[in-house]
């Protein structure tokens, strides 16, 4: 079991088991981290569950049909799952424990950070992978 909370701990969670991570380098998710990247965890929507917290989040529809998640409280971004896909997206941050995976691609690098370079040997697709891109 991996559990999970955001800064303040009033949002907490566990996961019974990790899919995957991946790096998004797209312009929404370096704006909401302010980082080059973001790691999302990438879970199966039955193997997650809210500890405590649920209703201390708020939903951000950052681009049409995309929702992010943040505690009400601290602001840190937290657990969502998108309508079009089975899984549930945790930003990687949160995780208090080790999944047991280690990030499989980066996404999106068609806008990564002008400054950053990506070094590592990981598949890179320019948008989203193909198959989980939102459905109309």
């Amino acid at each position: 079991m991996v559990g999970g909370s955001c800064l303040c701990g009033a949002v907490r969670f566990e996961i019974d088991q990790v899919r995957a991570l991946t790096h998004c380098h797209c312009a929404n998710c370096r704006k909401l981290t302010g980082a080059a990247f973001a790691t999302y965890a990438h879970v199966d929507a039955d193997k997650f569950r809210f500890v405590a917290g649920e209703d201390m989040t708020v939903a951000y529809e950052s681009a049409p049909g995309s929702f992010r998640h943040r505690c009400k409280t601290c602001g840190c971004l937290t657990p969502g799952k998108a309508s079009y896909l089975p899984t549930v997206s945790i930003p990687a941050g949160l995780l208090d424990d080790d999944p047991d995976v280690r990030p499989r691609l980066h996404v999106f690098t068609s806008s990564r950070a002008p400054w950053w370079t990506i070094q590592d040997d990981l598949p890179q697709h320019e948008k989203w992978v193909p198959g989980y891109e939102p459905k109309s």
